[in-house]
């Protein structure tokens, strides 16, 4: 399925970081103006997947991207080390953190970006590493807002028995608090509502109601906050607010909704989100519209 517009306007960069040649995907809306400062949004794609995947019309990622006016990144993972020569990429490398970073820094010399205005987004795997991007103490200074659907924060594996316990808490590692839409779907076997086993049984994950407590302690929105609509009936959405630093956090549970993104438009819902945010203005904290 093609999008006229979107694919008039798409673009791909080959960026070398650690040594690797790295592609990025990039959607630049045709009112962007160079030396005029764009926000930025970065679509992070699952575990098995690549940048397409995200930049697909029915994610409306990139629709959303020229007809509300910000540039969106879709970078791609790496390959699994099993499996060096596949096209389905995964986020679970450590550099992968270093490397947003270093994206961050190309895009801003390559395009006038609003750095107060950058704000990241994933899937799954893609929504983990953004867990742990917010718990960097230094990267996290550099994001507006984080949305996610089912992305794991924290979890073990059952064997061996002795397997810790790994949770990106970022209130443990000192990152810097920031507003977060969080997505889960009931119905998703691969990270469960609940927490406990996943599909196959190999790893044990929190449930959705403790990486919401984790984040609302992070970011102090401990206030309830009216939830924006409308959404779909099978959705439900509860909203907190820290009301000293205007830090929102939103949480939505679709109860038809597998491990997979969303068929309603949840990046209308993200950005709506970020927009009712206000920039930090030279180290000022975030505070509401």
């Amino acid at each position: 399925m093609q999008d006229p517009i979107t694919d008039r306007r798409h673009s791909t960069i080959t960026v070398r970081f650690g040594g690797v040649q790295r592609e990025v995907a990039l959607l630049i809306p045709s009112s962007y103006v160079p030396g005029t400062a764009m926000s930025a949004v970065f679509a992070l794609h699952g575990g098995s997947g690549d940048a397409s995947v995200m930049y697909d019309p029915d994610r409306r990622i990139a629709s959303h991207a020229e007809n509300d006016g910000f540039i969106a990144v879709f970078p791609n993972g790496l390959p699994k080390p099993e499996r060096p020569n596949s096209t389905n990429y995964y986020w679970g490398d450590p550099i992968n953190v270093a490397y947003m970073a270093f994206l961050m820094d190309e895009l801003s010399m390559r395009y006038t970006i609003d750095t107060r205005r950058i704000y990241f987004i994933g899937f799954s795997g893609g929504a983990k590493l953004i867990y742990n991007l917010a718990a960097d103490p230094l990267i996290s200074t550099r994001i507006a807002g984080i949305g996610t659907v089912a992305g794991g924060i924290g979890g073990r594996r059952v064997h061996p028995a002795s397997s810790p316990w790994i949770i990106s808490d970022p209130s443990v590692t000192s990152g810097a608090p920031m507003p977060a839409y969080l997505v889960q779907g009931a119905r998703d076997r691969r990270l469960p509502l609940a927490g406990g086993f996943d599909d196959d049984g190999e790893q044990m994950t929190l449930g959705f109601e403790n990486k919401v407590a984790i984040w609302r302690n992070f970011t102090g929105a401990l206030a309830e906050a009216p939830s924006a609509g409308p959404l779909p009936p099978s959705v439900a959405s509860r909203s907190w607010v820290n009301p000293d630093s205007g830090h929102g956090v939103v949480a939505v549970v679709d109860a038809h909704l597998a491990h997979h993104w969303p068929h309603w438009d949840v990046m209308g819902e993200f950005w709506r989100f970020f927009q009712r945010m206000v920039a930090p203005q030279d180290g000022v904290e975030l505070t509401r519209a």
